[in-house]
């Protein structure tokens, strides 16, 4: 609370703590004089239960009488009867409740400049507190002063006793602690080494003072733990000493971040048979961390910033001592970071219905902390509705990105909690984005361009398109303003063709919106046209020629021409290029060609333009050719030459040639395929010639791979021919030959089969017999037949021939037709 002004507020109680129980307690609380109108408030505590004991009133005083014992904490709050804070003074005091006898005498208090500039002599203490009160007991005197000791304990009105010893004899320690159940204050003096200099601390009720719990159990003094360090160094010379059996005190950090843990163990003479308890101290009191337990190890974890005191107790299992040696040991506990936001944005580009919104939130931590000092942060996400209403979209997580998609439009706010994984806040940032979700993206026209350029001839058709982004329903709106008007109205159609009849200046407007857009138009367009009316024809490109156009090589000049039409005088333009890169260029002149010579192989773009000489377009037409030059020509085969014939037989040479132009630079590779199968395949070589005798019939493919001498790669290019090689020539011209058409019964009759082609050539005969016909000779090598009729008649003879070693059932064949006339009577 760092508006409460406690500096003003005093607590005054009219008896000294501590007090019997059923005492009567006067309160009073003091603020600055200059401050009036104020109310009151006053409120004990005990064990974190709080009971008012008087609400809100302008009495500034009251009466508390405790009726348990205790450890007590007394507050009075503040506040301003008008002011607009709940709370604007705050003070609190610890008060001590007993039973039986209390002390309430307060005596004067010797600081401890007073008693350390009293001169280096030893200081005579009882003069200074009460000659009657004190009792100087000499180290070798104890044993027979020892009830003398525990009689000014019990007796002094203000339980002072100051030792003139350099340490503290067990004797003497047993004695203090059952010397007196109640609260008592112990003092220590103590002449050493360091020139007799007094090294006395008073614990401070305003100042500072000595607090002791009132349990025999436990003595927790503040001057023994601010002389722990001069204790802990006479206990390396005296080996003998008791109470020195804490050996060293190891921590692992000296310094901390809230959340952080460190590790603080005890090393002890002996390792077995000895407890262990820790204290941390806060505020003015000490609150035990541990009670006694045989681990050496305290695992503490910082929960609040500044320097934590520790005190670590330590005695054997079998002592009934509080404690025997005892340490303090001090960890700095440094506040967490400030953690800040430094950024929050949106990642998607444009913020639609239905589309993935992601945002993401950037802070001063993320790019300062390192590997070893890393802190942990935890995001939050709200989405805030328009109406107030909120929704968590991502609890804390490590994610500083959240992306969701929102399905409606409108105007949203984005909320971001951050804190640490270990901050006990509700958040330590947070920041507010506000964006807005739009139904579609937002519509604009890319381009709006005509066919052709201005200005045209009337009576052409013109056709205007366009690109458009964004939008889910897209209209368009047409509009022409000239001599001749058009309006289209929204339609979908994104092209519109506009056929000018009368020839003047005209705009040609385009609106464009969507469908589900109120307005007039989101986005608009135009071009302005000139129409000229018509006459003169339009320039035209008909043809461009080129030289080499096939046989393109580096180095070697090609000659581009082109052929063109309409307009008053043209003129030509060419524009070479590269890799999308302009090597050179020729501005408009009256020359229709161009000569170029390539550099280096590749792919080669030439553009052409032409335009009327009074024309202010960058042209009226325009064509690019492509050109691809190679650093050689590469071999290609023409034409396969063979003989004509129409059979080939097993045993005849086939012979043939290949038609290759760059002749000298070619060289050629033949592989032979009979049904398929690779027989045989030859070297590159120069001739062009191939000449083979075919062993067996099949068919034979010649394959020819032809390639440039320079060619890194297999080949240029491949042909092939395919042939097919017999045993024999087929059989023809197959005719049956008689000595008579007509005959007589009884009368032979001989037929006689002649053929060309074939080898070893059979023959079949079939016979016609009263409409029946029949086998008469089987394929054999006779080639004639005989018989005598003995029915008259009509008769056919049919003949069929063949090849011996044909599988077929025959190659050609005849027949003819007869007569057979009866006997004469």
């Amino acid at each position: 609370m760092e508006e409460l002004q406690l500096k003003y507020v005093e607590i005054i109680f009219d008896k000294q703590t501590p007090q019997n129980v059923g005492t009567e307690i006067n309160i009073l609380s003091k603020v600055d004089s200059q401050i009036g109108n104020l109310e009151y408030k006053f409120i004990v505590g005990k064990g974190g239960i709080w009971n008012t004991i008087q609400e809100f009133s302008e009495n500034n005083e009251c009466a508390w009488k405790p009726k348990r014992e205790g450890e007590y904490m007394v507050m009075v709050q503040g506040r301003e009867k008008d002011g607009r804070k709940p709370l604007d003074y705050l003070a609190k005091e610890d008060y001590s409740i007993v039973r039986g006898e209390a002390i309430n005498i307060m005596h004067e208090e010797v600081s401890i400049e007073k008693a350390v500039n009293e001169g280096n002599e030893k200081i005579d203490f009882k003069d200074i507190v009460d000659n009657d009160d004190l009792l100087r007991i000499k180290k070798e005197d104890f044993t027979e002063n020892k009830i003398e000791l525990k009689k000014t304990i019990n007796n002094a009105e203000d339980n002072v006793v100051f030792f003139d010893v350099k340490e503290l004899l067990k004797e003497e320690k047993e004695t203090l602690v059952v010397a007196n159940d109640d609260c008592g204050e112990i003092a220590f003096s103590e002449d050493g080494k360091r020139n007799n200099n007094l090294k006395i601390e008073l614990a401070e009720n305003k100042d500072k003072k000595i607090n002791v719990k009132n349990n025999k159990g436990e003595i927790l003094h503040e001057v023994i733990l601010e002389k722990n360090n001069v204790l802990s160094e006479e206990s390396k010379d005296n080996n003998d000493r008791e109470v020195s059996v804490i050996k060293e005190i190891i921590i692992d950090k000296e310094e901390v971040v809230i959340g952080e843990k460190c590790s603080i163990e005890v090393k002890s003479n002996d390792t077995n048979g000895y407890l262990y308890r820790f204290y941390i101290k806060r505020y003015k009191d000490w609150d035990i961390v541990r009670d006694y337990d045989t681990s050496n190890i305290l695992k503490y974890t910082a929960t609040e910033a500044g320097e934590k005191e520790f005190l670590i107790q330590c005695k054997r299992m079998e002592s009934t001592e509080s404690f025997e040696d005892y340490r303090t040991i001090k960890v700095n506990v440094k506040n967490i970071r400030k953690i800040e936001i430094t950024n929050f944005k949106c990642l998607s580009k444009s913020l639609i219905v239905g589309e993935k919104l992601e945002f993401v939130v950037q802070t001063n931590l993320q790019a300062e902390a390192s590997e070893k000092d890393e802190i942990i942060l935890l995001y939050k996400f709200y989405k805030i509705y328009k109406d107030g209403k909120s929704v968590c979209i991502q609890d804390y997580s490590t994610k500083s990105d959240v992306y969701y998609k929102e399905m409606e439009n409108g105007t949203y706010r984005i909320l971001c909690l951050v804190k640490s994984i270990l901050s006990n806040k509700e958040y330590d940032d947070r920041a507010i984005l506000v964006y807005t979700v739009k139904p579609y993206k937002d519509i604009k026209i890319n381009s709006f361009v005509a066919d052709l350029n201005s200005p045209q001839a009337s009576e052409t058709d013109i056709k205007f398109t366009s690109e458009v982004q964004g939008g889910n329903n897209i209209l368009y709106k047409y509009k022409v303003k000239g001599p001749i008007e058009e309006d289209t109205g929204f339609i979908d159609k994104d092209e519109f063709i506009w056929k000018p009849m009368e020839a003047g200046e005209y705009e040609i407007i385009l609106y464009v919106k969507d469908l589900n857009y109120k307005g007039e138009y989101e986005d608009t367009r135009k071009i302005a046209f000139t129409i000229e009316k018509k006459g003169k024809k339009l320039v035209k490109i008909l043809d461009v020629v080129i030289d080499k156009e096939k046989k393109i090589i580096i180095g070697e000049p090609v000659n581009i021409m082109v052929n063109g039409e309409g307009g008053t005088r043209l003129q030509y333009s060419f524009i070479i290029r590269k890799d999308s890169r302009k090597l050179e260029g020729v501005d408009y002149n009256k020359s229709n060609w161009i000569n170029f010579i390539p550099k280096q192989a590749g792919e080669y773009e030439v553009e052409i333009m032409l335009k009327d000489k009074y024309s202010n377009k960058p042209y009226d037409a325009q064509t690019v050719i492509h050109l691809k030059a190679m650093e050689y020509v590469p071999g290609e085969i023409d034409y396969i030459i063979l003989p004509f014939k129409e059979t080939h037989l097993i045993g005849e040479t086939i012979e043939f040639e290949c038609i290759i132009q760059n002749t000298q630079n070619v060289v050629v590779k033949y592989e032979t395929k009979i049904n398929g199968n690779s027989v045989e395949q030859t070297e590159f070589s120069k001739n062009k010639k191939l000449r083979f005798v075919p062993k067996i019939a099949g068919k034979y493919t010649i394959e020819v791979y032809a390639k440039n001498l320079k060619c890194k790669g297999e080949y240029d290019s491949k042909k092939q021919v395919s042939l097919y090689v017999s045993e024999a020539p087929p059989v023809i011209e197959t005719k049956i030959i008689t000595n008579k058409v007509e005959g007589d019964i009884n009368e032979e009759l001989t037929f006689e089969v002649i053929s060309r082609g074939g080898k070893d050539v059979c023959y079949e005969f079939y016979l016609m017999e009263n409409n029946e016909w029949k086998k008469v000779q089987a394929y054999s090598r006779k080639h004639y037949y005989s018989f005598i009729p003995f029915i008259s008649g009509k008769y056919k003879i049919l003949a069929l021939a063949k090849s011996y070693y044909k599988k077929g059932s025959y190659e050609d064949y005849d027949q003819i037709v007869f007569y057979v006339k009866g006997l004469k009577k």
